[in-house]
């Protein structure tokens, strides 16, 4: 960690700003962080870096208007000038009509399990070598070159708010991303994240960038129409997961979730549950506390394909009657780790189910882009390894197809769920994700140039 600055008294020294300052809330949150990040391309190194970080976010409240900011130069005189400021800008609001308090403190927190890894220090001298690892396995599998990106952090937390919450947390985290190539069209993909090194498997990313990159040689344009769909749990995370995403009442409020008025109806299939879970040992959106310092737990989104209820802050839970469920972040309702409870099926059992229609296996997407998000609509390209499924067997790869379709038929129509979870975080997918292969039905699918 970078040389100590004494969090603690910087804390307070905010605090007692902004008590001088006649402000009547407040939240605050000092994180001290310690990162490194290997990238590498055509099999080689490219570079190496790590910067270390102290950042302060502060919330709070002056006669019930409510403002945010977030520093990174912590000198007392830098504070100071920039909390008088804020109290400037807080005096030119408006009222906060959705403001409707923080929560109550003090608390008790939950103890969550692998959240920081003993090994941290030990594993830069490792580091190089997963890396390695990781391009050589990708080799043995077919591919010609290799690229991406290895970053680990180790970081500390500290909050305290004006209703008595005081809470602080170590943790760390390992994000590994590889993308391989046999030659410019042939490619595929992997992650592997976790807060232990131990939980990061290089090699096994390596292997399956690989395989994928090989298995599409030769790949031609597919055909527009519907078909059946199986997703990777990459892809799975960022459209499927999405609809339990946005159950979020400040996205329903603003226009940006499908989900208004949805509480209490069949969203899914029977066989769905999805929960937001803080509590996961080794998950990288894992927390004992949220950014009002309210303990964090399990929340049920979906059980049995109904959708159950929304994440919530304190404001938004008064609003609707309810209470917080520990999810806050500075300006709205935050989720933590988005859990799918898993199936029945195997890999190969789910391409059996799929075997009397038109089926596409997808390994990989970028570009997912919304027409409309109140309504669900949007469409995404798949990206590297993409086969057609015959007789539940892979076929032959295929290419220039996008999804174009609609949210709540994407996760309607989920016809069956693997059976083995994998935790996806990327570009892509910003929350948490533990998610196994999903198999879609009847999905439209049309040209990537349309």
């Amino acid at each position: 960690m970078p040389e100590k600055v004494n969090i603690k008294k910087i804390v307070q020294a905010t605090v007692d700003k902004l008590v001088t300052l006649g402000f009547d809330d407040h939240s605050i949150l000092a994180e001290r962080s310690n990162t490194s990040q290997i990238r590498f391309a055509d099999n080689q190194i490219t570079i190496v870096k790590n910067w270390a970080s102290l950042e302060l976010a502060v919330f709070a409240v002056k006669d019930n208007k409510t403002v945010v900011i977030q520093l990174e130069n912590l000198s007392d005189d830098i504070i100071n000038s920039s909390l008088e400021s804020l109290k400037i800008l807080a005096n030119s609001l408006p009222p906060n009509q959705n403001y409707l308090g923080i929560s109550d403190g003090p608390f008790s927190y939950p103890t969550i399990d692998n959240m920081f890894d003993s090994e941290f220090l030990d594993f830069h001298d490792k580091a190089l070598d997963n890396v390695q690892a990781a391009i050589n396995a990708a080799e043995a599998e077919g591919a010609k070159r290799s690229a991406g990106v290895l970053l680990w952090e180790a970081k500390e937390n500290k909050l305290v708010s004006s209703k008595g919450a005081v809470a602080s947390e170590n943790t760390s985290r390992f994000e590994f991303s590889i993308r391989s190539f046999v030659d410019a069209k042939s490619s595929g993909a992997s992650v592997e994240v976790g807060r232990l090194s131990s939980k990061v498997d290089f090699e096994r990313a390596g292997m399956e960038a690989g395989k994928i990159a090989k298995m599409s040689i030769g790949g031609q344009n597919g055909k527009p129409g519907k078909y059946n769909v199986v997703l990777s749990p990459k892809v799975a995370a960022d459209i499927v997961a999405a609809s339990p995403g946005a159950a979020n009442p400040f996205m329903v409020e603003i226009g940006l979730s499908w989900l208004k008025d949805k509480i209490g109806e069949n969203i899914a299939p029977e066989f769905v549950t999805v929960y937001d879970d803080a509590l996961l040992p080794n998950g990288l959106g894992s927390r004992s506390f949220d950014e009002e310092g309210h303990p964090t737990g399990r929340n049920i989104i979906v059980e049995n394909g109904i959708l159950k209820g929304f994440i919530h802050n304190t404001s938004t839970a008064r609003k609707a009657g309810t209470t917080s469920t520990g999810n806050a972040g500075l300006v709205m309702p935050q989720n933590s780790n988005i859990y799918f409870e898993p199936g029945e099926h195997s890999f190969e059992e789910i391409l059996e189910i799929s075997k009397d229609k038109p089926t596409l296996y997808i390994t990989n997407n970028w570009y997912t882009r919304f027409t409309s998000y109140a309504d669900g609509i949007f469409s995404t390209i798949p990206r590297d390894g993409m086969f057609l499924i015959e007789n539940g067997q892979i076929s032959k790869p295929v290419r220039e197809l996008r999804i174009s379709d609609n949210m709540n038929t994407i996760f309607k129509n989920i016809k069956a769920l693997g059976k083995d979870i994998k935790q996806i975080k990327s570009w892509e997918v910003a929350t948490p994700t533990y998610i196994p292969h999903v198999l879609l039905e009847d999905i439209n699918i049309s040209s990537a140039t349309s």
